[in-house]
């Protein structure tokens, strides 16, 4: 669920070639903080900046700093991209409130960290995949990643050369899989588009010295590969980045099968400065619950939010719609920003209105499709889910579902996991072409349709109008695709309907269902 444009977003070894590559030894030290029951590593709190504008910087330049960035991380992080985001340029590094000073290039930053590298990897500027695979040797040895002209200019000793090694991408993750998988860590696998993502999500892999591809889970030959790394993971463990060709449904089902959530960071920026932000710790705004009345009540969701890189650029853009709070509004956020990018959290969180709701993002603790999960597993996933809501202060959860590649109602095993684990106010599941409500296990479960305009969201409201009985309260949840619409789009839907609808918070949506739906119950669906 993190493309730009707009949409959604383990290792063959009869394939592999030999040759054992020599790791020094200082590879095995702890460079990051994670706890036991934690999801993703957390760094020191930085306390000075170096700020480096990558307006100016070449493609070759930006995975440069951006290794660079991870290896002085791992101390404390020291150094933050600055750039032309959607959220505008340095929004939340004045949100963190660091004191920082801009550095003219990256020569002088190169020499002022030149203590932290051994060296340079070089990649192979006619095999774009290399770029992946010196990322990953780079947070194994402390290098940054340079060409081999910049290598000289800087000084800086070339410790592996990748230029003309390898006949393809996926002999280049082979050799990799087979000679630097065992020393990476294995409690996440980094996915980066090696020609788009130069600085998004590199310094965070090298700082935790993982694992960096980019294989398609369609093609047959890198499926068997991601399965290979997949199986070797522990359970629960995270996959980070996203997919090539947008492949979202198959390669989250692949994760899913192999007890794997993904989380969509493919364009985060400075996540290593965000993952040593302290957390303030901040509640949501508590309103009143209203009377349930005869009516029909309407909730609206923002998608996107197992998104971190949502969360960080596009989210807030649509924070400063000017008509945000004038229509109760439920806004997805990945729970996982409890651990890395605590303060998109609490700035949220402080800067909410009454009638702005943060809730979990699909599906949960990230993006993963249940019913899909290896069943004796799943309260591994559930339990952790439990655990970060109440960290994050998040009462409701969407969830995304689905098994050999259709959309499925989530099953009862998997409602009454969440019940138990989890304990939501509430659960919306899927976007389908129809509205549905239930109580299982105590749980309501809500079914809704996603919108792209606001045409499509007062014709379909329209329609499920048209059967309601009249006679009891009706519950539609409408998804609003965030790409697309925003807080004034839906107060402008909102203003067209009339009294026969109630626009209502997510919070209160689920209090209410519990107040009309006996538990087991459900109302009939609405096309």
């Amino acid at each position: 669920m993190t493309t730009t444009d707009g949409s959604r977003r383990r290792f063959c070894k009869a394939a592999l070639g030999a040759g054992a590559l020599l790791l020094p030894a200082h590879t095995a030290r702890a460079a990051v903080d994670r706890p036991g029951g934690q999801a993703l590593p957390a760094l020191a709190a930085p306390r000075r900046l170096d700020v480096v504008d990558l307006e100016r910087c070449s493609p070759d330049d930006r995975v440069l700093l951006s290794t660079l960035q991870g290896v002085t991380s791992r101390r404390r992080p020291q150094i933050y991209l600055s750039g032309v985001f959607e959220e505008g340029r340095d929004t939340w590094l004045r949100e963190v409130g660091v004191p920082h000073t801009t550095v003219p290039g990256l020569d002088s930053l190169v020499r002022k960290y030149r203590s932290d590298l051994a060296g340079a990897i070089v990649p192979d500027p006619a095999l774009p995949a290399t770029r992946n695979v010196a990322t990953t040797l780079a947070g194994l040895r402390d290098a940054v990643v340079a060409s081999a002209a910049t290598a000289a200019r800087l000084g800086l000793p070339v410790l592996d050369d990748l230029r003309g090694r390898f006949a393809s991408s996926y002999a280049a993750y082979a050799w990799a899989a087979r000679n630097l998988w065992p020393d990476c860590t294995h409690r996440m696998l980094v996915a980066l588009d090696p020609v788009k993502n130069l600085e998004n999500l590199r310094d965070y892999a090298v700082a935790n010295r993982a694992f960096v591809l980019w294989a398609d889970p369609t093609r047959s030959q890198e499926a068997d590969l991601l399965r290979s790394l997949m199986d070797d993971m522990p359970v629960n463990s995270p996959y980070l980045g996203w997919w090539p060709n947008d492949q979202e449904t198959t390669g989250t089902e692949l994760a899913s099968r192999h007890g794997l959530y993904v989380a969509a960071t493919d364009y985060v920026n400075n996540l290593t400065v965000f993952a040593g932000t302290p957390r303030e710790h901040v509640t949501q705004r508590t309103v009143a619950v209203p009377t349930l009345r005869n009516r029909i009540h309407v909730t609206f969701t923002l998608t996107e939010g197992d998104n971190l890189q949502y969360n960080q650029h596009h989210m807030r853009k649509l924070w400063a719609d000017p008509q945000r709070g004038r229509t109760p509004l439920n806004w997805s956020i990945s729970p996982l920003a409890v651990d890395v990018a605590p303060a998109f959290l609490t700035y949220y969180q402080r800067t909410a209105t009454g009638n702005d709701l943060l809730v979990a993002g699909p599906s949960g603790l990230g993006y993963a499709y249940p019913d899909a999960w290896p069943r004796e597993h799943l309260s591994d996933f559930t339990r952790q889910t439990g655990d970060y809501l109440e960290h994050a202060g998040l009462s409701a959860v969407c969830v995304l579902n689905r098994v050999n590649g259709k959309d499925r109602d989530l099953s009862a095993q998997t409602v009454a996991a969440y019940a138990r684990d989890a304990a939501p106010l509430g659960i919306w599941q899927n976007w389908a072409d129809h509205f549905g409500t239930a109580v299982v296990s105590g749980i309501p479960l809500s079914t809704g349709r996603l919108v792209t305009s606001k045409g499509e969201a007062q014709k379909a409201l329209a329609k499920a109008a048209q059967s309601w009985n009249r006679r009891t309260p009706l519950f539609l949840t409408i998804g609003v695709l965030a790409w697309k619409l925003g807080p004034s789009d839906v107060t402008d839907i909102a203003r067209g309907l009339d009294d026969r609808f109630v626009i209502t918070r997510g919070d209160h949506f689920f209090r209410l269902i519990r107040q009309s739906l006996p538990a087991g119950g459900g109302q009939p669906s609405y096309r």
